[in-house]
């Protein structure tokens, strides 16, 4: 009985040995098939190896081997859109414990990856904290605060537990203002008063009460959040973020309003919001995002892959034809570092998936295959060809 595509790759990505058959079956299969179809496996395949922690077989790095004897052996086509596929294959494989689930460059690879520069200087990922600034003007760092009540403010009780903190309002309660911030390299999540879940982005903040009162909830957001709102249509929940509004009534939406990037965006996984600025308002369904600059109006784009917008809450970054600036940008808020480009570099795009567990060194090798290098010196990264 013939094996699937998909049965076949599993069997080979499980075994230790590969025979020729195996080898040449594998090549044939990255040059005829569509990339869609591949990043479906591929990532089906490498949340099920992360899922169980394994580590991949030594085969990978004979097969990265063999890949580039093929692809100097062959001088006859056009290799674009096949260098793609094999440097996912060999990207794929050679990654150990899964950290890179796939990575798609927008060109083709010059040279065999060569080691980062600087890599005694490695940065460690991000980590869970935040800074809490209660209404009196007193703070709290979050990660070093034992679990347990942290402070009263009026009826309200501000408690920690399990790495994230919770707001219990015993009713009656005066609207206290509270803000919670991120600086680079840190994330966490928290509960609001109403049961609302939300998570905040590297370098973000938040600024809430300590109770909802009157006739809405309203919080304001710079950088990136996540929200699943606690449903209550007598009381609807507004987002202030740069310089907009979105009005909420229960739903899932990410909105990401950090002040270095172009547009202000909104994006919907459930339910229904609308989007404010100026006069005008846009309402958005789910899968659907709205973006709007200081100076224009709201764009709306739909069918929006929605997973890959909120990739990093749940410990992904997940790149779409990504041009390097708006890459670097992220990894300066994850890993704490500051980014300068020298020379000229080409923005022709990166997609891939990759764990924010992985430490910065492991995160440039990738794209130091693709025409691009980086020295590490502390806590400053240069980018040059």
């Amino acid at each position: 009985m013939s094996l699937t595509n998909e049965e076949r790759l599993k069997r080979l990505f499980d075994t230790e040995l590969w025979s020729e058959e195996d080898r040449r079956w594998l090549l044939d299969y990255l040059e005829t098939q569509d990339q869609e179809e591949l990043r479906r496996l591929m990532d089906a395949h490498f949340q099920a190896e992360a899922a169980a922690d394994r580590a991949h077989p030594p085969e990978a790095e004979r097969l990265l081997t063999l890949i580039h004897e093929r692809i100097q052996g062959r001088k006859d086509r056009p290799w674009i859109l096949t260098l793609k596929k094999l440097a996912v294959a060999a990207l794929v494989l050679l990654m150990a414990g899964s950290a890179i689930l796939y990575f798609l460059p927008g060109r083709s690879p010059a040279t065999m990856p060569p080691a980062v520069s600087g890599n005694a200087h490695d940065r460690p990922p991000g980590r869970n904290n935040a800074l809490l600034t209660l209404a009196d003007g007193r703070t709290i760092t979050l990660d070093s605060a034992a679990d347990g009540g942290l402070a009263r403010q009026g009826n309200t009780q501000v408690i920690k537990l399990n790495g994230q903190i919770a707001y219990k309002d015993a009713g009656g309660a005066q609207a206290l203002f509270n803000t919670i911030s991120t600086a680079n390299g840190n994330q966490y999540q928290l509960l609001l008063p109403d049961g609302t879940k939300a998570w905040l982005n590297a370098a973000s903040s938040m600024r809430f009460p300590t109770a909802f009162n009157g006739k809405e909830r309203r919080v304001e957001v710079t950088g990136e959040a996540y929200f699943e709102v606690a449903k209550n249509p007598a009381m609807p929940f507004t987002i202030e973020a740069g310089n907009g509004e979105i009005e909420v009534l229960g739903t899932h939406v990410d909105i990401n309003a950090y002040p270095d990037e172009p547009t202000v965006k909104t994006t919907l996984l459930e339910g229904a919001v609308a989007v404010k600025r100026a006069e005008a308002r846009q309402v958005l369904e789910p899968g659907q995002q709205a973006a709007f600059s200081a100076q224009g109006g709201i764009t709306l784009s739909k069918n929006v892959d929605v997973a890959r917008e909120t990739a990093w809450k749940d410990g992904f970054f997940w790149f779409d034809n990504t041009d390097m600036h708006t890459l670097m940008r992220q990894v300066s808020r994850w890993y704490d570092v500051d980014v300068t480009f020298k020379g000229n570099i080409e923005d022709d795009g990166f997609s891939g998936k990759i764990r924010r567990d992985v430490p910065l060194s492991k995160f440039l090798k990738v794209l130091e295959q693709y025409d691009v290098h980086f020295t590490i010196e502390g806590r400053k990264i240069t980018v040059q060809p």
